[in-house]
């Protein structure tokens, strides 16, 4: 892909997420522009759980399996909780940034070669605090999607 095809790609990705549908095409563009692409290859760890979340990424090809290990008769259990792809995010959710806890609740491990956009937790604060309306727009995203499922 060519950079133009990237940043075209990356701005769909972006749009589709429902956390960012808000934010005008100006601030799209302006938080594109913070994304990094990343490749992974095939059985590599995306992110591991009980990491601290400092990024987000937004998948624009290939899959991935979210494993989570639970502990069964003192014993270390994991399982396969849901297969992501093109157009999937890890680390974000309808609502926003996810994980009160600020951990990983999860492992995420490329199933094949992967190409990914990465936007750290904190270019995104940056963009956040340069925009003070966004995290307003997300709250109340966040809001109406609670309300919804209520």
């Amino acid at each position: 892909m060519d950079e133009s095809a990237d940043i075209s790609l990356l701005v769909q990705l972006v749009k589709k997420q429902p956390v960012f549908s808000q934010l005008t095409n100006k601030e799209i563009e302006e938080l594109v522009s913070l994304f990094t692409e990343i490749k992974v290859a095939a059985e590599e760890k995306i992110v591991k759980e009980g990491d601290p979340v400092d990024s987000i990424y937004l998948i624009a090809s290939g899959t991935a399996d979210v494993r989570h290990v639970s502990i069964k008769d003192g014993n270390p259990e994991v399982s396969s909780i849901a297969i992501l792809s093109a157009g999937d995010a890890i680390g974000l959710n309808e609502t926003g940034f996810y994980s009160i806890s600020g951990k990983r609740t999860a492992t995420v491990v490329a199933l094949t070669e992967m190409y990914l956009f990465r936007l750290s937790v904190a270019a995104f604060h940056g963009f956040s605090l340069a925009h003070s309306h966004v995290s307003e727009v997300m709250h109340k995203h966040a809001e109406d999607m609670m309300n919804e499922k209520s």
